[in-house]
């Protein structure tokens, strides 16, 4: 037996061990118990062994959850470029109607207007991106030549179609800088 007090739950003071076993020996002779006296340890409670196998089981397994899942980056890869305007895609070909993601790059000082088939598109990004409204539609600026993940919908006709990326200049007129077809097949 031990004390918990202060101590480390599982470690054992064996004198107090051995004073118990004086004691459970002094106590079985004072009423006879020839079972005690014949095995002295017989009576005592068992050491009990830590669980610290489980313990580190579950630390793992939960880590490796957290790496599987904190491992995986939704981050659409491209290049930074802070001097060329470019746009990079999850995937050329997506389900009607499916997430479309994307990602920008390009000078800083720059706002730009996504559009799908020539419509403008604010593409979500939760609140990381802000977009301020332009003749040529919704203009978002990027942060250190990059823009994070954007999400629109895929549009619904089955085939190829065009996801552009205007420039805006200060007085308003807008020219495309760079595209990239994605193919929409069938629906989700």
């Amino acid at each position: 037996m031990s004390f918990i007090f202060g101590g480390v739950r599982g470690r054992s003071d064996p004198e107090l061990e051995a004073a118990n076993r004086r004691h459970r020996i002094r106590l079985a002779r004072d009423i006879n118990d020839v079972r005690t006296l014949n095995d002295p340890d017989a009576g005592a409670a068992p050491r009990r062994r830590g669980r610290h196998w489980l313990l580190l089981a579950i630390v793992a397994a939960v880590l490796g959850v957290l790496a599987v899942v904190g491992g995986r980056s939704d981050d659409v890869p491209i290049t930074a470029s802070c001097t060329t305007p470019d746009i990079a895609v999850a995937s050329s070909s997506v389900a009607a109607g499916a997430p479309l993601q994307y990602r920008l790059t390009g000078p800083d000082d720059t706002r730009y207007v996504v559009t799908v088939d020539g419509d403008p598109v604010r593409g979500d990004a939760g609140s990381t991106v802000t977009y301020t409204d332009t003749p040529a539609g919704p203009a978002l600026e990027l942060q250190q030549c990059l823009s994070p993940t954007l999400v629109v919908a895929a549009p619904a006709g089955n085939g190829p179609h065009e996801l552009a990326v205007l420039e805006v200049a200060d007085d308003g007129t807008a020219h495309q800088a760079v595209a990239v077809t994605v193919t929409v097949t069938g629906t989700r």
